[in-house]
């Protein structure tokens, strides 16, 4: 890879961050918080978007988020009132610079109107001009409403010669000039210098001379080199010292600001020098600059000064913005709640997961020694012991470090469900609120890249088919605007997400009406309601009486259910008629390591997570009870608890009786229980996960296998599996 899909690779990534920084910051306008540090924040991310576009002449992208930028300034300066119809075209304008984003990406080309009637809006608003937002001209191009009085800046082509320009009248005000040098990191930041002398021109009046002395020829000419500083004469009744730097606040440490406050007396103009408007004007004519574009795309023309024929043309100075870098992070709280002095670094995910895998193999050789000490050798080797068990903790700790490192909260996911529940409750005319809990649940990675897909089927299911009409809820004596409540929680070592809706539940009657028209169900089979309730997981299966495009084509929650299950994780659903259904996802912590029991059946090691076992008991003291149709169930506290005995499960000879084998006792989906019957209990420990679906194949009732420190190989019980799967199918 070269360094420039380097940078680029990096830019995607940080436009994926910044995206959903958009959302985050967004969703809280909306719901009403409208600090001024989250403006900021909206205006900075998106700014960053539009400079790291520019360096890679994304021209689109460019075009779009420069107005939308233009327009969140406007907002910030308090020009354009941040009302509920402007925050919503920014939600929605959101996923197009998103678009623009994975277009760039991916190397393909958007339709040329893409996005034209939102960045019409945005240019019809920064204008003032909102009943004209609607329907732009086709080959109109707004003009950019810059504040800044160029005029009579003037432009003169000898380097030995200073910089003519005039100072604008005192009146009585004070005359302030600031000596600007950016430094390399401004740009590297995607700082734009035009948009700092805008905010500087709304303290009065000014006038701006760049120092482009320093520009070497083009043969010496560094693209990324910082060569042109700017000299600003400002006249205000307002301005101060303090005022003034609080301007350039946002490129503070990466440019020297050089502000003195006197009596500044008007430098004469060289009548013969074009301005900067007749520069403009003629290269506007040339098309070779356009007024009305970007500030980012100037491009100095070759044209002959006027009255300054035989001054020396100087030379081109290329068009070229630095590649934006990850800024570093600031000493204080942004507004994104980032904590004070937190820093980060980006690596990539394999060289993570390498560390995981070594650290996987570490945790397996610690297993290996830690077996090998027998008594002779704890009695004779006691120092060696006491190293073995220290190596135990420190390897421990590691693993959970790296773990660490591999975790993300949910949030990256949950902030996407906002604004997919106010689009769904826009199309279906229906009122809904969407409460979040448990957003800082941290969970692997590579569990979280699974979860978007799922978590979206369930979201849109409650609020199609769960949440009913405001007339409907208001004729039922319920809230007119109904609630969709997300949440995660840890339980053990795994992580619940719930999606739960206060709708009228799963008809059931419907359901299964629809399951037997459709072979689903056999037409005299009786089903439970827990059993109703799953069939809308069936493949094809659907409520919707007409197909639209919320949902209606019988595709969605088989998709969850097959996600979910090819990560480790189960459904469960749970309904009540009238009052509301709750969906569960219960996912893996992590898929790297496990803590576990290590049993024992017909003389082969199995292992069973220990987040899933509630107690053991030895099948002496067990009640056992026999069903009418022959399988075996287990008394416990009053509650009869279904029992798979696991080798007759994988078809297997226990080699010993039935009284002198253990039951664990485990949780299943929904606070249900099932009791496995073993032959022996051989402790607990730590055990590195090996998938078998990529070695082998899927198999019920087994999660997947682990290398034990002997060097055999132990298959991982899949409890949900046998609390749902067929009696009698071999897994081993």
């Amino acid at each position: 890879m070269s360094d420039l899909d380097e940078f680029r690779a990096t830019y995607f990534d940080e436009c994926s961050e910044l995206l959903l920084e958009l959302e985050e910051q967004f969703s809280a306008i909306q719901e009403g918080d409208r600090d001024g540090d989250r403006l900021n924040a909206v205006f900075r991310a998106i700014h960053s978007i539009k400079g790291g576009g520019g360096a890679f002449g994304f021209d689109a992208l460019v075009k779009f988020a420069h107005s939308f930028e233009t327009l969140l300034d406007y907002v910030r300066d308090g020009r354009v009132e941040l009302s509920e119809d402007v925050v919503v075209l920014c939600i929605r304008s959101i996923d197009i610079v998103a678009d623009f984003v994975t277009a760039a990406r991916e190397g393909e080309t958007l339709a040329a109107d893409y996005g034209a009637v939102e960045k019409a809006q945005f240019d019809a608003l920064a204008r003032g001009d909102v009943a004209g937002a609607a329907s732009p001209a086709a080959d109109e191009e707004p003009m950019d409403d810059f504040d800044i009085d160029f005029t009579p800046v003037a432009v003169n082509f000898d380097a030995d010669k200073p910089m003519a320009s005039v100072a604008p009248s005192a009146d009585g005000a004070s005359v302030w000039t600031i000596k600007f040098t950016p430094f390399s990191t401004l740009y590297e930041r995607a700082n734009d210098p035009l948009l700092l002398f805008r905010e500087l021109g709304l303290l009065g009046e000014m006038s701006v001379a760049p120092d482009m002395a320093p520009v070497p020829a083009l043969s010496a000419f560094e693209p990324f080199g910082v060569y042109c500083s700017w000299t600003i004469t400002l006249v205000s009744d307002k301005a101060s010292e303090e005022t003034i730097r609080e301007v350039f606040e946002f490129v503070d440490g990466d440019c020297e600001i050089i502000i003195e406050k006197g009596e500044s007396a008007p430098v004469a103009v060289e009548d013969d020098l074009p301005s900067f408007a007749d520069l403009a004007e003629e290269a506007k004519s040339e098309r070779k600059f356009v007024p009305n574009g970007e500030p980012d795309d100037i491009v100095v023309p070759e044209i002959e000064a006027k009255g300054a024929k035989d001054q020396p043309a100087p030379a081109p100075v290329p068009n070229v913005v630095p590649i934006a870098a990850k800024a570093a992070e600031p000493a204080e709280e942004s507004g994104s709640g980032r904590p004070v002095g937190m820093s980060s670094i980006r690596v990539d995910l394999d060289k993570v997961d390498r560390v995981v895998n070594m650290v996987g193999e570490l945790v397996i050789t610690q297993s290996m020694l830690t077996q090998q000490m027998d008594d002779a050798i704890r009695d004779r080797y006691q120092e060696l012991v006491r190293g073995i068990e220290v190596l135990a903790q420190t390897t421990r700790g590691l693993q959970d470090a790296v773990m660490a490192i591999r975790a993300q909260p949910v949030k990256s996911v949950f902030s996407r469900m906002p604004r997919l529940v106010r689009e769904l409750a826009s199309k279906t005319g229906k009122r809904i609120k969407l409460e979040t809990i448990g957003e800082n649940t941290e969970i692997d990675k590579t569990v979280i890249e699974q979860l978007s897909d799922p978590l979206t089927h369930m979201v849109r299911n409650s609020a199609d088919h769960g949440i009913e009409s405001p007339d409907r809820r208001m004729a039922n004596g319920k809230p007119e605007i109904g609630t969709v409540r997300l949440s995660a929680e840890q339980a053990g070592g795994n992580i619940l997400i719930i999606v739960e809706d206060d709708g009228a539940g799963i008809n059931r009657e419907r359901v299964l009406d629809i399951a037997r028209e459709r072979g689903v169900v056999g037409p005299d089979q009786q089903l439970t309601d827990e059993q109703i309730d799953n069939l809308i997981f069936a493949p094809g299966f659907s409520t919707a009486s007409e197909v639209s495009d919320i949902s209606g084509r019988g595709v969605g929650m088989d998709v969850v259910l097959s996600n979910i299950k090819k990560i480790g994780g189960s459904v469960h659903v749970k309904s009540w008629t009238g009052k509301g259904t709750r969906m569960t996802l219960r996912l893996p912590l992590t898929l790297a390591v496990l803590d576990v029991m290590l049993v024992k059946v017909a003389g082969s090691p199995y292992v069973i997570p220990l987040s899933s076992i509630v107690e053991t008991i030895q099948n002496s003291r067990a009640d056992f009870g026999q069903m009418p149709s022959g399988g075996k169930v287990l008394q416990v506290r009053g509650e009869y608890v279904q029992v798979v005995d696991l080798a007759d499960r994988f078809q297997m000879v226990s080699q010993k009786d039935d009284a002198e084998g253990f039951v664990v006792l485990c949780e299943a989906e929904g606070n249900s229980k099932i009791a496995l019957v073993v032959d022996d209990i051989i402790g607990q420990q730590q055990v590195v996960i090996k998938s078998l679906e990529e070695n082998f194949e899927r198999i019920d009732g087994i999660a997947g296998g682990t290398i034990l420190g002997d060097g055999n190989v132990a298959l991982i019980v899949d409890v949900q599996s046998l609390k749902s799967g067929n009696a009698h199918q071999n897994a081993a």
